[in-house]
């Protein structure tokens, strides 16, 4: 059951796509995030990537919230 509506989606997508530019750019060019930043950073990139594109997100449910129409 999807409960996560398509602006939604895609604002999930773009944050995950977001979250690996930030990463990229931290080891490539300069070092802009501590270690720390970039671990949490890491476990948020699948997150908003499989919530957008399953347009299914457990905590939402467990709030009872949809952004569905």
């Amino acid at each position: 059951m999807q409960n996560v509506g398509k602006f939604d989606s895609i604002i999930r997508i773009i944050l995950g796509l977001c979250c690996i530019a930030a990463i990229v750019y931290n080891y490539t060019v300069e070092t802009i995030l501590p270690l720390y930043g970039v671990i949490i950073i890491a476990i948020l990139i699948p997150l908003f990537l499989k919530t957008g594109i399953t347009k299914f997100c457990p905590v939402m449910k467990g709030l009872g919230v949809s952004t569905k129409k």
